[in-house]
């Protein structure tokens, strides 16, 4: 008789506990309970009334409705660019070097799929981001992990290590800033990270959805002063412009590798969202509220810090920019049970760090760039009251 199992590929590849959790917030909801939900990395915040107001007159127009361009529009691929270069003084041809995509994960797949071969190894910066080693795993890629060092009360890129493995990989990935840990690369590491991957013949791809939210003054990238061929990066506006479910990202690099990439955007998506294009070209104009919104999630970095520095429980591992820290916890319970205690007893969801690889065992990803103004200091007051079980 016939077998009809599923992918033993897809099958071998765990989800992480986000809907768990999620789903475990939204019936304490329904049952009533007060929870201040810093789990999944949603911005508080939606774009200004004035710009939604007329966004949905332009939904009345039929062509919004249709699809467009594969890269996206060339009007919309121009609004990045030129924000791009009055902005961060990072040039490009909007016609060649940028591609518009369904949000970042999507962008990231594009450039995984444009970058590799069978059989080649993909190296990681460990806690990682879930996301990427999926993409990884399920196009059969080989995965190299490389730990952050945790000291300090903060984490520093392994640049020893990295160098050790660059031979041994076809591409590197970095999240910067960091997702979980918030970790920002300073422009020398960035510098050198550029470097030591050009030296082995390796490509280097950068995620840098929360660039808007860089509190360091480290803003150096690499395609600021030349068109670095093996580097491709790779965005989203869902946090900086609080858009996360119209799906709309952006990935940039050489004519050579964008030309790959697309073949990848038009089998799996075609194009991306029309709507959002035109919301986009609406809401790069408030750059003013752009501002206030990261001033916003400086705020609340700022708040979280206060509120676990005076916790003997929990412990503030430092964060330059994101949405994130990753604290380290004072008890034997494992990560996602922790999290599930912590849900459970204070009311505070938060995504176990298990779920960024074993280096984030024993440690909790906070969101703070989740919470409202009204939650903001309740949920800090609680989060510094938190203990465990040892």
């Amino acid at each position: 008789m016939n077998s009809f199992n599923p992918s033993s590929r897809m099958m071998a590849i765990r989800m992480p506990p986000i809907a768990e959790i999620m789903g475990r917030i939204s019936e304490l909801k329904s049952s009533g309970r007060s929870i201040y939900s810093m789990a999944q990395a949603s911005p508080w915040y939606s774009p200004p009334s004035d710009v939604l107001n007329s966004f949905t007159v332009k939904l009345m127009e039929p062509q919004v409705h249709r699809y467009g361009p594969d890269p996206g529009f060339p009007w919309a691929r121009k609004a990045v660019t030129e924000d791009f270069s009055r902005r961060r003084k990072v040039d490009l041809d909007p016609s060649r070097e940028i591609h518009l995509t369904c949000g970042a994960s999507q962008a990231f797949l594009s450039a995984l799929l444009a970058t590799t071969g069978p059989g080649d190894n993909v190296a990681v910066i460990e806690p990682y981001y879930f996301d990427h080693v999926f993409a990884i795993k399920f196009s059969d890629l080989g995965l190299r992990s490389i730990p952050m060092i945790e000291d300090n009360g903060g984490w520093t890129v392994p640049l020893d290590e990295i160098s050790r493995v660059l031979r041994e990989v076809r591409v590197l990935v970095i999240v910067n800033p960091g997702n979980p840990t918030g970790k920002v690369i300073s422009d020398a590491e960035m510098k050198q990270l550029v470097e030591m991957t050009a030296e082995s013949g390796t490509f280097l791809i950068i995620d840098e959805t929360y660039e808007r939210f860089v509190f360091t003054g480290d803003t150096w990238h690499p395609w600021k002063e030349k068109h670095q061929k093996h580097v491709l990066t790779l965005g989203s506006f869902s946090k900086s412009l609080g858009i996360p479910g119209w799906r709309l990202g952006y990935l940039f690099g050489s004519e050579d590798l964008l030309e790959q990439a697309i073949k990848v955007q038009d089998s799996v998506v075609i194009c991306p969202p029309t709507p959002s294009q035109y919301l986009l070209s609406e809401i790069l104009n408030e750059e003013e509220w752009i501002k206030a919104m990261s001033a916003g999630v400086l705020r609340r970095l700022e708040l979280c810090r206060e509120a676990l520095r005076g916790n003997d429980h929990i412990s503030w591992r430092e964060a330059g920019g994101a949405f994130f820290t990753l604290a380290a916890y004072e008890s034997s319970m494992i990560a996602q049970n922790a999290a599930m205690y912590l849900l459970d007893e204070y009311g505070i969801g938060t995504i176990p760090g298990s779920a960024f690889g074993c280096s984030g065992e024993g440690h909790l990803r906070i969101s703070f760039g989740c919470l409202s103004d009204e939650e903001l200091e309740p949920a800090m007051k609680l989060l510094s009251e938190v203990s465990f079980p040892e």
